[in-house]
């Protein structure tokens, strides 16, 4: 039994065990995960009881069938055929008013809003409700694809380290990252590149504009690379020039609240805790209050997936597992006057511990 059929079968018997009747799988990252099939624009169909049904563009038909080992795989031509196909399928297994999945993380909120709407009596799931347990700890597979990602990030933090310049526009810093990255071997990007300099490194939430960097700044710098369809999540913060003092202090902060996190996380740990552990270094200063909570969120297919407790309130309550892989440093400290510092890892959790899967840069 190949592995993408296995979990096939495993998110079958969670259906059963939650009442879920059928599941409409529009994300490539859940579609990859329960098909082996690379493609951007699919829908995988998988009944709670028996063989699931792909829907593609009619051209890619014998390619999906060929990588998913997956027999019935049905082609479209027009929007309104694939919706045929999908409301066939509602039909044909009496849906219309039972629990279904769907990738509502993933999907963009008007695909959402469409298919609710077409399917009013239906009472709808989050697909991760389903497949995020199945997720959360990776395979030795998953973990090595993860750790090219990893070297990929490195490859474009180095590049975008080298770039930071008096002059030079947070734009031109991404896109030597990002051509550093394609270089290297990234399929995409599961985010847009971050370069967050001077008065910008205080956002909470970054991008990279025409803003041309200072000597003096702080630049935060945050990576997303994909490779094999597994991400990592990287972030540096970077003073171009010579640091000051407080600048200085303020990143060796950060580094120590990161490192008393990883060097206690175990599992069995609830994922609330890291918040706790990053507080107890954050607290002892004025600066570190200021500290914005949300540290931490699940990386795999995705660079933010479950658990993902500043989205998800209850997330704080589940058991850390072995081989889940997280993000740490997730979230800004921002200092007036001075800046933002933010570093952010892609955490591997061991038997014993937790291990970054990037190198220190």
């Amino acid at each position: 039994m190949s592995k993408f059929l296995e979990r096939r079968k495993k998110a079958q018997q969670i259906m059963a065990e939650k009442g879920v009747h059928a599941m409409q799988v529009t994300g490539r990252e859940n579609y990859y995960y329960l098909t082996g099939d690379v493609r951007n624009v699919a829908r995988l169909f998988l009944p709670r009881e028996g063989d699931p049904v792909i829907i593609v563009f009619a051209e890619e038909v014998e390619a999906a069938r060929r990588a998913s080992g997956i027999e019935d795989v049905r082609g479209w031509r027009t929007p309104p055929e694939l919706m045929q196909h999908f409301f066939g399928l509602v039909r044909e297994h009496k849906l219309v008013d039972k629990k279904v999945g769907f990738c509502i993380h993933t999907n963009p909120g008007f695909l959402v809003y469409k298919f609710l709407k077409a399917n009013p009596k239906m009472n709808v799931v989050e697909n991760e409700e389903i497949l995020m347990p199945l997720r959360y700890a990776k395979d030795a597979d998953e973990l090595a694809a993860m750790r090219r990602a990893a070297r990929v990030a490195e490859t474009g933090m180095q590049a975008a380290m080298a770039a930071v310049k008096p002059g030079v526009t947070e734009i031109e810093v991404a896109a030597e990252a990002e051509y550093a990255m394609r270089r290297a071997g990234a399929m995409r990007f599961n985010a847009s590149t971050f370069v967050d300099s001077g008065p910008h490194s205080l956002h909470l939430h970054g991008g990279a504009g025409n803003r041309k960097i200072e000597a003096g700044d702080l630049v935060v710098i945050d990576l997303h690379p994909v490779v094999d369809m597994y991400s990592s999540d990287l972030a540096r913060t970077v003073v171009c020039g010579e640091p000051t003092k407080k600048q200085q202090e303020l990143i060796c902060l950060y580094t120590e609240a990161q490192q008393n996190v990883i060097d206690n996380l175990r599992p069995g740990m609830k994922v609330g805790k890291i918040t706790e552990l990053f507080k107890a270094v954050f607290d002892r200063t004025p600066e570190g209050k200021r500290w914005i909570t949300g540290p931490t969120h699940g990386v795999g297919l995705e660079f933010e997936e479950w658990p993902h407790p500043s989205h998800y309130f209850a997330h704080v309550n589940l058991e850390i597992g072995e081989n889940w892989t997280l993000s740490v440093g997730h979230s800004i400290l921002p200092v007036p006057q001075v800046g933002g510092i933010k570093l952010e890892d892609t955490v591997l959790i061991t038997a014993s511990g937790a291990e970054k899967l990037a190198r220190d840069l």
